[in-house]
């Protein structure tokens, strides 16, 4: 590059013809031309066309007026109009100069022009600063005129001043407020500031005014005046800084196309082309967002936004209740009330692990880039442009490459570059919509990104997510954060000891710092029986399970296949009730609900998120297999619009344990390291997650998508810490409950309570009626609880009872209605039974 820029000063002339050259080549006639041209003739038509309007109306405004106090009086009159712009430039002149800025309408024409002073490239103009300065320009013209005009007889002009309708009220105030001395003192002010902001040479020509008059007043012979411009030593005047900004960019362009005409001598000379290839390009460091590095970064104008975007989907929708009256807010059902003194847990309770977040050095990066350009040109690939984007984890190496090199040609050097760099890992990838390829370095040190940093990002606190996700953060530095909601099920593989356990707890943290208890419940299935088991102690809060569960965390193969069939009942009859109260989604169900408009006594009821967490499927799909898979299939193709959601981990990502059914419905997957490209290929249809380096490094896919995360981590402490602070508080009496499921008998026939003999009673029959009627609930786990019996036999009891007639038959709604309203009612029942079978 500097031998570039030094042979572009020696022989200008052929770069000038150069740069003609590739000037004719790139920015030929093309669609963005014609779009340019087009635009440009539009906007000074437009410029012609608003200043003929506006000058025909400040003559003949009040020939005019009578249009406006008849509507109709436009289309029938027409040809009456005294403005020459006809009546559109009778209606837009009027708005502009009465209803808007007066005499500071005039600059909207000039506006217009510059516009197509721009497209046509017949000069370069500041679109921002134009547009700035207009809209200040108007607004202080018109607030000049209402205020100068107001001393005179002349303040009715076009209907409302000179200044307008706006001038006329914001001076009519500023009199008011300040007086009319110091208003006038005010829009001094902003006039000298707007002088300057337009022109340069104003401050020059201000300065040479004032030292002017105190030379004049001076005796003669006494005093020399010194012009402002010597006294500084920034004496440079408007019209140097002109044109320095002018052939800043030929320089830029001179080097550029010196650059070019080198690769193209690099074909005849090759020593030539060694020389320059071997030559390392100047290293641009991009400054990641999120933790600071010892880089400081300077942006170059016009910088491209970050490559690596987050996955975070779009949800801008507003609540429902924002638009609701206060009035109308008491009304509404609020399924926190319960819970009403429930207080999320506070981000203090975790680490913030600054002691683990490493800085990557100057030299570190240097040497890097170094060996990289001479590793690429040791295979004659030329580089122009080296920048780097720091990571947590991995170090973002965008080469833009010389003309004519092809992507595939670097891609298979992987090895090559990883060798020479003596890192752990190297991944070549493309990046979209630029004209770079990265080479992901892993740095020497792999920084900790905390779970209480991820947590605490501002972007994912005021994001409205009805199941948000907080991952990790990507190389750019930015927090991952994604709606489960609307993924809307989460496959999550990887090799033992790469940070699949902790990428769990992570979800379930994510979601307890943000949901309540009435909002979401978790089913968690652990058959290890150590990893999640530390959640048990929200069984009363968050966590859902069968009646006759012996303990919240599902452990047992067996209740896991009893879970996930009672998880399709309850998918089935949440949509029974989405089809009675007429919508599609559990969002607009609960809204209806809690604007009262749904009737609890059919059976409609609020309904929370369940997110079922399942850790080491691959062994479960060994044990049980097909009575896995099957009802995860289902739940996996149609539980995403009632609200239930699955995240399944496993370690073992081999086609028998993912197979096809189940990749077709979890479009989103994050896959920690893997050990082989297959392994890969199987989680995400490509290569990439056998080149991660472990500990929390992840890719995320969705939608076909890849985003290098490095996952947050939070320690088993931390988690002890939120699960005691949620524990504490009150929660619910009874866990949230999940449909009855009988398993089949042998036959393959479940158990029908019409079969149940009443001749051969439970002993605690009639203790399990009284408990019935008193509680005036029919559940299965209430006897359980109340009598300190197993499943099977308060089942048991529970037919008995039904086959008696004191309660009815499971409904819909899982629930059963008590027939006997009282004990006494219940006395001449159990006797009318004694009679009866003895």
């Amino acid at each position: 590059m500097k031998g570039s820029l030094k042979k572009s000063r020696v022989s200008p002339k052929k770069n000038v013809k150069k740069k003609d050259a590739v000037l004719a080549e790139t920015t030929g006639p093309g669609k963005w031309d014609a779009a340019c041209l087009i635009a440009g003739l539009i906007f000074l038509v437009a410029a012609v066309f608003s200043f003929i309007a506006i000058l025909s109306y400040t003559i003949s405004w009040d020939k005019d007026q009578s249009f406006f106090t008849d509507p109709n009086a436009l289309s029938t009159d027409i040809d009456k109009v005294a403005n020459d712009g006809g009546s559109l430039g009778l209606v837009f002149a009027r708005f502009a100069v009465t209803k808007l800025f007066g005499l500071g309408a005039f600059l909207i024409p000039f506006f217009f022009l510059g516009i197509a002073v721009y497209c046509l490239r017949y000069r370069k103009v500041n679109i921002l600063r134009l547009t700035f300065l207009t809209l200040f320009g108007c607004i202080l013209i018109s607030l000049l005129g209402a205020y100068f005009f107001s001393f005179s007889s002349s303040d009715d002009w076009f209907g409302s001043g000179a200044g307008g309708a706006y001038g006329y009220y914001i001076v009519a105030w500023l009199k008011k407020t300040v007086g009319a001395v110091a208003a006038g003192g005010i829009l001094l002010l902003c006039t000298v500031l707007w002088l300057t902001v337009a022109s340069k040479k104003f401050v020059s020509w201000f300065f040479s005014v004032t030292d002017r008059t105190v030379s004049t007043k001076s005796s003669a012979g006494e005093e020399t005046t010194i012009p402002w411009n010597e006294m500084t030593d920034d004496g440079e005047d408007a019209e140097d800084d002109e044109v320095k900004e002018d052939t800043e960019p030929e320089t830029e362009d001179a080097a550029e196309v010196d650059m070019t005409e080198g690769n193209e001598e690099s074909e005849v000379d090759e020593s030539a082309t060694v020389k320059k290839e071997t030559e390392t390009p100047r290293l641009e460091i991009i400054e990641p967002a999120g933790e600071s590095q010892i880089e400081e970064i300077t942006p170059q104008q016009g910088e491209e936004p970050p490559l690596i975007e987050t996955c975070t989907p779009n949800n801008k929708e507003d609540d429902f209740l924002s638009v609701l009256s206060e009035d109308e807010k008491r009304h509404l059902f609020d399924p926190r009330l319960e819970l009403s003194q429930y207080r999320a847990p506070s981000t203090s309770l975790l680490e913030d692990y600054r002691d683990k977040w490493y800085q990557v050095s100057s030299e570190e990066l240097e040497r890097n880039n170094k060996q990289i350009v001479r590793t690429l040109a040791n295979y004659k690939i030329g580089v122009s442009k080296v920048s780097a984007r720091i990571g947590p984890t991995v170090t973002l190496y965008e080469i833009v490459p010389a003309p004519g090199v092809r992507v595939s040609q670097i891609k298979r050097l992987e090895e090559d570059i990883q060798l020479s760099l003596a890192a752990r890992g190297v991944r070549v990838v493309t990046l979209p919509g630029t004209n770079a390829i990265g080479i992901e370095v892993a740095n020497e040190h792999q920084s900790i990104v905390s779970m209480k940093s991820v947590l605490e990002d501002k972007k994912f606190n005021e994001a409205k997510y009805e199941l948000p996700i907080a991952l990790g953060k990507t190389i750019t530095g930015k927090v991952l954060t994604f709606d489960l909601a609307k993924m809307p099920h989460l496959l999550v593989a990887g090799a033992t000891g790469q940070g699949k356990s902790v990428g769990l707890n992570v979800i379930i943290n994510s979601l307890l710092f943000r949901k309540h208890p009435s909002e979401l419940k978790l089913v968690l299935v652990d058959p290890k029986k150590v990893e999640l088991s530390v959640y048990s102690k929200l069984d009363s809060h968050f966590l859902a399970m069968l009646p006759d569960a012996d303990e919240p965390v599902v452990t047992d193969t067996q209740k896991v296949i009893y879970t996930l069939k009672s998880l399709c009942s309850e998918m089935d009859s949440r949509y029974d009730l989405l089809k009675m109260a007429g919508v599609r989604n559990i969002k607009e169900y609960n809204e209806k609900y809690l604007e009262r408009r749904l009737n609890p006594l059919k059976g409609h009821r609020y309904l929370p998120y369940i997110v079922v967490v399942i850790d080491e499927y691959a062994d479960m799909m060994m044990t049980a297999g097909k009575d896995i898979e099957e009802p995860i299939a289902r739940l996996a193709q149609l539980a995403r619009a009632i609200g239930i959601h699955l995240v399944i981990a496993t370690q073992r990502p081999t086609t028998s344990v993912i197979t096809g059914n189940i990749k077709a419905n979890f479009p989103a997957r994050i896959a920690f390291m893997v050990r082989s490209s297959i392994d890969s290929r199987t989680i995400l249809d490509e290569v990439g997650a056998n080149q991660l380096i472990g500990h929390g490094d992840m890719l995320i896919s969705s939608g076909g998508d890849l985003t290098r995360v490095q996952c947050a981590f939070i320690d088993t402490k931390e988690i002890e810490r939120v699960v005691d602070y949620i524990s504490g508080q009150q929660g619910y009496t009874t866990p949230f409950y999940l449909p009855e499921y009988v398993e089949p008998d042998k036959d393959g026939d479940s158990h029908k309570p019409g079969e149940t003999d009443l001749a051969q009673r439970d002993a605690l029959f009639e203790d399990a009626a009284k408990i019935i009627v008193m509680a005036q609930t029919g559940s299965t786990s209430l006897l359980q609880r109340k009598l300190g019996l197993g499943y099977n036999r308060a089942g048991r009891l529970i037919d008995q009872l039904e086959k008696a007639g004191i309660v009815g038959p499971l409904n819909k709604n899982n629930t059963r209605e008590v027939y006997i309203e009282d004990l006494a009612l219940l006395d001449s029942k159990l006797s009318e039974i004694r009679q009866i079978y003895g």
